[in-house]
């Protein structure tokens, strides 16, 4: 397959907008809506995008069409009861921008969640990916991927930290339903914050690194 335009992370910052409410240096809020700086947004590019942090090579496009990964670890999460394909990630995301209303004002939601130096790609997606499946999969019913991004891999100095793409309507076996209530209300940014915050507290017992 013909490799796919890569998505720069300063292109990806360009597609959402953060929520200032969600001001904590351990935990962002972003929203991406159909359009930004007169560019349509497609959930599957800012998939992508999020799984690809450096460039892949054309050689790793396969004849699949699958997207090459380039970020240190992911997981999807979908919600209950909806079945995962061979093919998940790009027939989810694929999926989901075909069936955008005109009238729909919130695509995705982005969480991000930052952790310290010590932490290793294998822990920081244990927990957000348990993040995901209790808050977000089980009791929204909302389908997610989760992708670590490790920036020392790159000589960066910035901190690991894991970003979940929530998309923002319903999923259920049949397809997906309304925009979900607690994505849209105007208190989402600190009510997600003090989710997270209590879920890693929690957590905290099973790690040596707090």
């Amino acid at each position: 397959m013909k490799a796919l335009p890569w998505i720069s992370p300063s292109a990806v910052d360009a597609m959402l907008y953060n929520e200032p409410m969600a001001g904590s240096p351990d935990f962002g809020f972003s929203l991406m809506r159909p359009r930004a700086k007169g560019h349509k947004n497609t959930t599957a590019d800012l998939a992508r995008a999020k799984l690809q942090p450096s460039k892949p090579g054309d050689a790793a496009w396969g004849p699949d069409g699958l997207w090459p990964i380039t970020c240190a670890t992911s997981r999807l999460v979908t919600a209950a009861g909806v079945a995962l394909e061979p093919d998940a990630l790009e027939t989810v995301f694929e999926g989901y921008d075909a069936r955008v209303k005109a009238h729909q004002k919130l695509l995705a939601v982005v969480l991000t969640m930052s952790f310290d130096h010590g932490w290793q790609a294998s822990d920081i997606l244990s927990m957000a990916g348990a993040y995901a499946l209790e808050h977000l999969a089980l009791e929204r019913r909302l389908t997610s991927l989760t992708v670590v991004h490790m920036p020392a891999d790159e000589l960066s100095a910035r901190r690991p930290h894991a970003h979940c793409v929530v998309l923002a309507r319903a999923h259920r076996a049949s397809g997906w339903g309304e925009l979900h209530r607690d994505l849209t209300g105007k208190d989402a940014p600190t009510i997600f914050q003090a989710e997270w915050q209590a879920f890693r507290d929690a957590w905290a017992p099973r790690f040596k690194l707090f």
